[in-house]
């Protein structure tokens, strides 16, 4: 009975690609039109802003702004209602047009006149007008995607059926929180295949970018995202951020609930028998709500309207934008400082200010109690220190910092009625350098140097640096190949510190480059030799040949056959490099040492999305003797999409060796300026060239070809003392792209002159 049941819904389904599209729906010209004509009848409180192109037609992309003053940044509170993602679902395009309509109309009333002097608010009636253009012209009334041309052949590749359309890319899944969780290109499972495809990469798709760019400037607080869905059991419900499968909620999910519970009971369902219901986000696909929330801290509450009948005719969809349109006016009444038609407004809001000068700062503002290691910091404006985050009644602790601070910690207890103002003020750090050389046996060497924690700077040295920063306690690494690192903690004072290291040759105890397979481990899980995802050569990874996920529950490893002969002098270290992409907290990844194969002592510890390669040191120190290592995942989810890509492993060692640091007395004098090996090198087409100043000077960075000819000018100005990369696309004076080989990069001060080679390769 439920097999039947489930093909007359997916009958009933297909049945809308067959249908024309009713006349009363607005097509891309007439909301163009529409949004003109708003923008002259009303030129002091409304804008027509273009934010973007669409991906294929590169149509523009046009949101309403609406706000006194609205060719001013005021850095009120931004909210954002966005009318459509998915072409099929045109009915939040009708609200968003409605919405414009009767804010403007009723500017001189209560309550829209607060919204317009209180408020900065934003409209887009469609984020994607390809696709809207593919559905009003009834091309195909049922697709989904944009029209990236997913096979490259210049044709738009579409099929009037639901799903089976081989272009395009569902935007709602190419968001890059979660990305690698949405469907592949031609994924075939489901009745609806292709209409999910997640796209080429996190964040290709040029209306992602739009929407990404408009938020990185406007910092939104709430949202409404309106869709309309397919399947009737997803109907007229408000969906918010997030407890995925109902076992990982986010950090704001009370507040979350309460936003969407408000909106949804605001909108009466179409029966008439009750209202919207709110339910959290459960599943983690690159989804625009939790990605919103990740980014900038904004409650979206994505609102699926309408009942599986996604395009109802003119009088069922007069009346879906009429009860809709509640939930508009609900959330802009709940974004004001103060309003009696709604329970709470609860918001915590002020300035951040430098304590010295009382300029203004863009600072993050962290509170402690709803805070994950996994957020984009939430910064306050630029132009004014203005922060807004919303919070629910309730005691905070509120933390805002800022590179060159020291960070301020303050208790705050927010009201429920109103806006609470807390202003924060920071206290600026004084200026510090850090210079000296890396070397081995007094003669200069190549190294990297990693320096911070919250800040991290990464310098490619070539022995001698100057380092610009503030007074503080620094965590610092030295990595040069083929000898030992060093790490330490430096203490910088005001003025000029000094630090030179000096590394021995490293000796190798044990060393697996995964060059000769995996002879010499024990394997427990799918762990594979790889090429596709390494440092150099072989890597090995817990998933399938890196392309899958772990699995549900996993306890994965790799482990040594043989034990290790761990030196009790030497100060033995062992050294790995890691990529790893796990759920944050709860699948942990470890490094693991056992005298017996049945005691293991855990030495290092990690998990979340570190999707790059970063070298890895543990100290190996009170484990001398005969010892077996063992890499080790472990897995604890309810279902496959609490799992991710996994571990990626390679070139393991055990060294011994040391590293001495030198003081002031002893080091060699630092030479003025600097001029560091460019990264990467060999390059193409992009390299960073950095230098550093000791102090204020006009300089001249230059680049030349090997017969000394000048290739182009990348800076003839004056520069303050510091760290300054500039970067080389590959091309000369007039931006024509120059051949493959050896270039010169020259520095020129007026200390002295420096020249340097690097690699063009194409």
């Amino acid at each position: 009975m439920r097999i039947i049941v489930f093909i007359i819904l997916m009958l009933s389904i297909l049945s809308l690609a067959y249908g024309d599209l009713p006349t009363c729906y607005y097509t891309y010209d007439q909301i163009i039109q529409m949004l003109e004509d708003h923008a002259a009848q009303h030129p002091d409180i409304a804008k027509m802003v273009q934010i973007g192109v669409s991906q294929q037609d590169r149509i523009p992309i046009y949101a309403m702004r609406i706000s006194d003053n609205v060719e001013l940044d005021e850095q009120e509170p931004a909210v954002l209602f966005i009318g459509q993602v998915h072409a099929e679902e045109v009915l939040g395009v009708q609200i968003t047009m409605s919405n414009i309509g009767e804010i403007l109309s009723r500017r001189m009333q209560l309550p829209y006149n607060q919204w317009i002097n209180q408020l900065d608010m934003w409209f887009i009636p469609t984020l994607n007008p390809e696709g809207h253009n593919v559905v009003t012209s009834n091309m195909d009334t049922s697709y989904r995607k944009n029209k990236r041309d997913n096979n490259n052949n210049g044709i738009f590749d579409y099929s009037i059926q639901v799903g089976y359309d081989i272009d395009g890319v569902d935007i709602n899944r190419n968001f890059s929180f979660n990305w690698v969780h949405g469907d592949s290109l031609y994924h075939p499972l489901g009745f609806e295949k292709y209409d999910y495809y997640r796209g080429p990469a996190p964040m290709s798709e040029s209306e992602v970018q739009a929407l990404q760019n408009l938020c990185d400037q406007y910092k939104f607080v709430y949202s409404i995202v309106w869709h309309s869905a397919r399947q009737g059991t997803l109907s007229e419900k408000c969906y918010y951020p997030f407890n995925w499968k109902n076992v990982r909620p986010s950090p704001d999910i009370t507040l979350a609930a309460s936003i969407a519970t408000g909106v949804g009971n605001t909108i009466t369902n179409e029966a008439g028998s009750g209202i919207y219901e709110a339910h959290p986000n459960l599943s983690r696909k690159g989804a625009t709500h939790d990605w919103m929330y990740q980014q900038y801290g904004a409650i979206q509450v994505l609102v699926e309207c309408g009942t599986s009948n996604l395009q109802p005719d003119s009088l069922l969809m007069v009346d879906t934008v009429q009860r809709c349109s509640n939930a508009v006016r609900w959330l802009l009444n709940r974004s004001l400082p103060t309003s009696s038609a709604v329970p709470s407004n609860s918001l915590l809001t002020g300035l951040v200010t430098d304590a010295a000068t009382s300029e203004p700062l863009e600072a993050e503002i962290i509170i402690e109690e709803r805070h994950a290691d996994w957020f984009r910091p939430r910064l306050s404006y630029a132009a004014n220190g203005r922060y807004y985050r919303p919070l629910l009644t309730g005691n905070y602790t509120v933390r805002a910092r800022k590179r060159g601070y020291f960070d301020t910690v303050e208790s705050v207890m927010v009201n429920n009625t109103a806006w609470t103002m807390k202003h924060l003020q920071l206290t600026p750090r004084q200026a510090a350098t850090l210079g000296g050389h890396v070397q081995s046996g007094g003669v200069d060497i190549p190294a990297l140097i990693v320096i911070g924690d919250t800040w991290v700077d990464s310098l490619h040295v070539d022995g001698a640096y100057l380092y610009h920063a503030w007074e503080g306690e620094y965590p610092i690494t030295i990595h040069a190949e083929g000898y030992y690192p060093y790490q330490g903690t430096v203490t910088l004072n005001a003025g000029a510190n000094r630090l030179s290291v000096n590394l021995s040759p490293v000796n190798i105890i044990f060393e697996e480059t995964w060059e000769d397979g995996t002879d010499r481990w024990e394997k427990e899980g799918p762990w594979v030799v790889q090429d596709v995802i390494s440092v150099s050569g072989n890597a090995i990874t817990d998933s399938w040949g890196g392309d899958g996920f772990y699995a549900i529950n996993c306890d994965v490893w790799i482990q040594t056959q043989e034990p290790i002969i761990i030196p009790d002098e030497g100060n033995p270290l062992l050294s790995f490099d890691s990529h790893l992409y796990t759920e944050p907290v709860y699948d942990p990844v470890r490094v693991q040492i056992s005298n017996d194969l049945e005691t293991w002592t855990t030495l290092w510890q990690d998990s979340g999305r570190k999707d790059w390669w970063q070298r890895q040191y543990v100290d190996l120190s009170g484990h001398s003797g005969a010892q077996y290592l063992r890499f080790r995942l472990t897995d604890d989810s309810v279902d496959a999409e609490l799992t991710d890509p996994g571990w990626t492993i390679d070139n393991i060692r055990i060294i011994s060796g040391s590293a001495v640091a030198n003081d002031a007395a002893t080091s060699p004098a630092l030479p003025a300026p600097v001029l560091y090996p460019n990264f990467p090198n060999p390059f193409n087409p992009n390299t960073n060239i950095s230098f550093a100043l000791a102090q204020p000077d006009h300089i001249r960075l230059e680049i030349f070809n090997i017969k000394g000819q000048k290739v182009a000018t990348l800076a003839d100005e004056a520069f303050p003392a510091g760290s300054h990369t500039m970067v080389w696309n590959g091309k000369d004076a007039d931006q024509n792209p120059v051949s493959s080989g050896v270039y010169l990069y020259r520095l020129s001060t007026s200390v002295n002159t420096v020249t340097r080679k690097m690699m063009l390769m194409k």
